[in-house]
């Protein structure tokens, strides 16, 4: 299982962190682009195709959108013809409910087994915890809900991305307030990520870990 997971896409010094991860050059890379999460954020989404269109234009990959709300899971079987399955930022708890009610958390495992990477963005990192907290509190977009929706649980910790847009001095002491303190946390900057294989986790830049306090 390969996961590299962002605050913020793969950012032009995340690259070569990001071939030696998968021990090959990313040119060309066949990418499927799961836009769910954005799709559900308020007003102008012209963010969402620029960031596909960066991974084409700046990585020079081959870059599908495939929406997993016009999905079924016999559908998504043409996701074992891409190398990498990126994840869009959004709203996590929707994508954790899309996820599932198209079949791709059922399907993910497979896709995983198989070597394909998963790529996280923001909202896309996020969806891969059990309880979803850093969303359900998420500073400036919450979702309350995601605590019930869950997420998939393929790590045990949560993911905080800290976007450059909403950094402020205290933003951390708020995340130490609010969080859980029963599970991890990992909070991310924009420019920073996390890789994982198997239970391997390689962090990239000052990522600030929260472990459990209880």
């Amino acid at each position: 299982m390969k996961l590299f997971l962002t605050s913020s896409t793969i950012t032009p010094n995340l690259i070569k962190p990001f071939e030696e991860f998968i021990g090959r050059s990313s040119q060309g890379l066949k990418a499927a682009f799961i836009p769910d999460a954005g799709l559900k954020t308020d007003g102008d989404k012209s963010w969402i195709d620029q960031e596909m269109t960066e991974l084409a234009t700046d990585l020079k990959w081959q870059v599908d959108k495939i929406t997993l709300a016009n999905e079924s899971i016999e559908s998504l079987d043409k996701l074992f013809a891409y190398d990498v399955i990126y994840v869009n930022g959004g709203y996590s708890g929707y994508l954790a409910e899309v996820m599932r009610k198209s079949g791709f958390a059922k399907k993910i495992p497979e896709l995983l087994a198989k070597g394909i990477i998963y790529i996280g963005s923001s909202g896309g990192s996020m969806v891969l915890s059990k309880v979803q907290d850093s969303a359900s509190f998420y500073f400036g977009e919450p979702e309350p809900e995601a605590l019930e929706i869950g997420g998939l649980g393929l790590v045990d910790f949560e993911f905080y991305p800290m976007h450059d847009s909403r950094w402020t001095e205290d933003l951390v002491d708020k995340i130490k307030e609010k969080r859980n303190k029963k599970l991890k946390y990992y909070l991310v900057r924009d420019g920073q990520a996390l890789s994982l294989e198997n239970d391997k986790i390689k962090i990239y830049g000052e990522v600030i870990v929260l472990d459990k306090e209880i």
